[in-house]
């Protein structure tokens, strides 16, 4: 009986064809098991995963004992059948690398540090290590330890070195997440020791939004205004300030990817009619219908909201956020992954990483499959932007707004709700309104307008002014 071949197929060797001919970046994507037993359209199995939009594939969560020895959950996600049955992804694509995550936050750090410190014991859970990964086809180990504390950082490398020569025969990656911020690394990392070691560091750059009484990104790219980020720590608390850590550390950039979440992080706002950046909030946001977690909402569960229909984008910041019913939620969208991708080409990095593709569109309820993860794809491999770009400036990111007194009013301009608003005498300038009226000015480089519906600085022809 003749078998056609699928359509997918013939798209999935055309566009491996296709990358091999360009710089080709790592896209790791993370999957939280769990979600396969998720009830009704968030149930998210092997069988749901799409493994031509991945370049390593990472199965979440295997734990470590106090003895050296690998947990394998009692559940049936974890089951030999289904673990197998995710490997067989790689029949599909070849070029897709698998990984067994050992931790994650829920772990707790005791077990890690009792084995890292003892050299009998890295070394039992090194040999652990490695035949698990033969018995069960995986390609290589993330270990995600949430976190060393100062007393393990020279336990930490080795215990990764240890690892390292235990996977060397077979040649199995060995990669590790970290929580990167500057003032976390320096208690909890040996970079340029642990950056010899690995393959890939994953940047676990998400989760920054802290807990200071308003509305923040949690993971923004750049640094707020001043009035937002008025201390050294919140200023660390964005991507970029993370990549210069880690760089200016000894981190070869190409193995440095930059973490995506595919989910927000969600607020109860003080004042539901206040629902900009730096709003006053009276607590974390309510349970998603699907994920059910206070102050965390999956991206389906964000773009498919009824609730949540004000959606605003912050071009100085670099994150989308929308608002509706007293409740608020920062997010990751298409548009703030394209810039994200600008910067990986900017510092030459590894590539991303996105923490976790069941969090993601998968189903297409608000639009095409895998929405997030598809615009990842399609972006992460551009080249870096000249050092001399051309005149006029290529739209974007409007420049860094001036901040004002907090009177509510910039010459002419008032505030009367949170969001960017273009000057309407000068289509270059734009202003931002938050907190109920404070108000700060920018202005767009090199001839460029600013779009409002876009929140972007744009080519003139595409603004009507």
């Amino acid at each position: 009986m003749a078998h056609s071949v699928p359509r997918w197929f013939i798209l999935l060797v055309a566009a491996c064809s296709l990358l091999a001919a360009v710089e080709s970046r790592e896209v790791v994507c993370y999957y939280g098991s769990w979600a396969s037993g998720y009830v009704a359209s968030g149930k998210f199995a092997v069988e749901n995963i799409n493994p031509a939009l991945c370049t390593q594939l990472v199965y979440s969560f295997y734990n470590i004992k106090p003895d050296g020895t690998i947990v394998i959950p009692n559940e049936a996600a974890f089951s030999e059948a289904t673990i197998l049955k995710l490997n067989d992804l790689k029949k599909t694509n070849p070029a897709l690398k698998t990984l067994a995550a050992i931790g994650g936050y829920n772990a707790g750090t005791e077990s890690f540090s009792k084995v890292a410190k003892t050299p009998e014991l890295r070394t039992t859970f090194a040999r652990n290590a490695a035949a698990f990964l033969k018995k069960y086809r995986f390609d290589g180990m993330d270990i995600d330890w949430e976190y060393p504390v100062a007393a393990d950082k020279a336990n930490f490398v080795p215990f990764l070195k240890e690892l390292s020569t235990a996977f060397s025969p077979s040649k199995y990656l060995l990669t590790v997440a970290v929580g990167g911020t500057s003032f976390e690394g320096n208690d909890r990392y040996d970079i340029p020791a642990i950056s010899k070691v690995v393959n890939f560091i994953n940047l676990m750059t998400y989760d920054m939004q802290g807990n200071y009484g308003v509305t923040r990104h949690h993971a923004p790219l750049k640094q707020g205004p001043a009035a937002l980020d008025n201390t050294d720590y919140k200023q660390a608390l964005n991507a970029e300030a993370v990549i210069a850590y880690w760089l200016s550390k000894g981190a070869p950039a190409n193995k440095l990817n930059l973490g995506i979440p595919f989910y927000g992080r969600s607020f109860k706002l003080a004042k539901p009619t206040v629902d900009g950046v730096g709003a006053p909030v009276s607590g974390v946001g309510t349970p998603g219908p699907v994920t059910r977690q206070a102050g965390s909402l999956a991206y389906y569960e964000i773009c498919n909201s009824s609730m949540l229909t004000r959606k605003q984008y912050d071009s100085v910041q670099v994150g989308a956020f929308a608002s509706g019913g007293g409740e608020w939620v920062s997010y990751d969208s298409v548009e703030s992954i394209g810039q994200k991708c600008d910067v990986i080409a900017k510092y030459g990095l590894g590539g991303s990483m996105v923490w976790s593709i069941d969090m993601d569109d998968f189903t297409g309820k608000c639009g095409p499959k895998f929405a997030l993860l598809t615009a990842l794809n399609g972006c992460v491999n551009r080249k870096a932007p000249s050092a001399t770009p051309a005149t006029p400036s290529t739209p974007g990111t409007p420049s860094t707004p001036v901040v004002k007194p907090p009177s509510g009013q910039t010459g002419s301009f008032v505030c009367t709700r949170d969001g960017y608003f273009r000057d309407s005498q000068n289509c270059t300038m734009y202003y931002r309104c938050y907190n109920g009226g404070r108000v700060e000015h920018g202005n767009c480089p090199g001839g460029l307008y600013f779009n409002e519906r876009l929140s972007i600085c744009d080519y003139p022809s595409n603004v009507k002014c």
